[in-house]
């Protein structure tokens, strides 16, 4: 992972992906073997990856150019700094962690899968779009009607 702090540089490090929400202080091992601790409020974002690349999250396509082809809602985050981040979010809300959101981010890629932002750096979101259909919905159409030779108009009868 990649944690994104307010007044420090990125770093890079391996958290608890499923007791990383279980309180307000985040902890991870550095890549040097250290124990970090920072508090959600010191959190700007948190970037899950499995392969290391670049910590350019809100340098490089922190926005999609174009509508999104992934399900979800498609979300515009934006930050205390000003920074602006997009991102698509399940149609579950209750996949949403009480403590801020879970997204997929523009071009992910293997060096940034998943980031989860906390509700305290946001000063706003925007819903851009809902991309695709809700489960169910297109099953419950009604069924179309058979065509019998009888409601042929007799313009067409030759």
């Amino acid at each position: 992972m990649i944690l994104y702090r307010w007044d420090r540089q990125p770093e890079e490090g391996l958290i608890n992906s499923s007791s990383y929400l279980s309180s307000d202080l985040l902890e991870w091992l550095t890549p040097d073997g250290r124990i970090q601790q920072s508090s959600l409020e010191q959190c700007k974002a948190l970037c899950f990856f499995t392969e290391a690349g670049k910590p350019d999250l809100f340098v490089a396509h922190s926005t999609f150019d174009r509508r999104p082809k992934s399900a979800g809602l498609w979300t515009r985050l934006f930050f205390r700094d000003g920074s602006v981040l997009d991102g698509i979010l399940s149609h579950n809300l209750l996949e949403w962690p009480t403590t801020g959101y879970l997204l997929l981010p523009p071009q992910a890629r293997a060096s940034r899968q998943r980031i989860f932002v906390p509700r305290s750096a946001l000063i706003a979101t925007e819903l851009r779009g809902v991309i695709g259909v809700a489960s169910g919905a297109a099953a419950k159409q009604a069924p179309r009607a058979e065509k019998s030779g009888d409601s042929q108009l007799s313009m067409f009868d030759s």
